[in-house]
């Protein structure tokens, strides 16, 4: 769908005059605009005024690529879950502890560098409970078993209690309620995954003793 820019818009075309330049938008730059709007501005910022301002075009290109915002919303929950598989892939490249670790590390960093893409991935009213969905699930679990010899069922039980933590904690640093160091959010996963483990394994030995 092609759209004049906002100067030409603004003015107007005249019979004898050059028509203005137009450019074609993608259904992806839309989605990147978009992006944009909810990393900086917030969910509440997106509709389809301010993303036709963002593209410099007016709103017809806008509901051409989109039935309505619905189902703008909802490719956009798509974009913004790359985003974090992104994210996730990009912090446990870094090496220097644990898989499990670097997940839970990743998932709060993420709440704190992408706070507009993280309460509209995590902090939202859903059908589902997005909180407790995590993409990495089946890798996450699959380490637990492995590292920590835990069975399925014991791995989704244990992880099930680190994630509500988890949320909790990067809740309150997405919000800036709190604002601990890489190491202070370490500590803090350290802490609650001894707990966890002396819980759900009283006669294992702390293998981290």
């Amino acid at each position: 769908m092609k759209c004049a820019r906002p100067h030409a818009i603004r003015m107007g075309w005249k019979r004898g005059e050059k028509m203005p330049r137009t450019s074609k938008i993608t259904r992806e730059e839309a989605l990147r605009a978009a992006a944009e709007i909810v990393r900086t501005e917030g969910e509440g910022a997106l509709n389809a005024r301010s993303l036709a301002r963002a593209l410099g075009c007016s709103t017809q290109p806008v509901y051409s690529l989109f039935r309505n915002m619905e189902e703008l919303k909802n490719a956009l929950f798509e974009e913004a879950k790359n985003a974090y598989r992104r994210f996730i892939d990009g912090f446990l490249a870094r090496g220097g502890r644990s898989r499990y670790e670097s997940f839970g590390m990743g998932y709060v960093k993420f709440a704190q560098e992408e706070r507009g893409l993280f309460r509209f991935l995590f902090l939202r009213d859903c059908e589902t409970p997005q909180a407790l969905t995590d993409p990495f699930l089946e890798d996450i679990l699959s380490e637990m078993m492995s590292l920590y010899r835990m069975t399925e069922e014991e791995a989704r039980a244990f992880h099930g209690d680190m994630t509500i933590y988890s949320y909790g904690l990067a809740a309150l640093v997405t919000t800036g309620n709190y604002a601990p160091t890489d190491e202070e959010i370490s500590e803090c996963f350290k802490r609650e995954f001894y707990a966890l483990y002396a819980y759900y394994f009283p006669k294992r030995k702390r293998f981290w003793e």
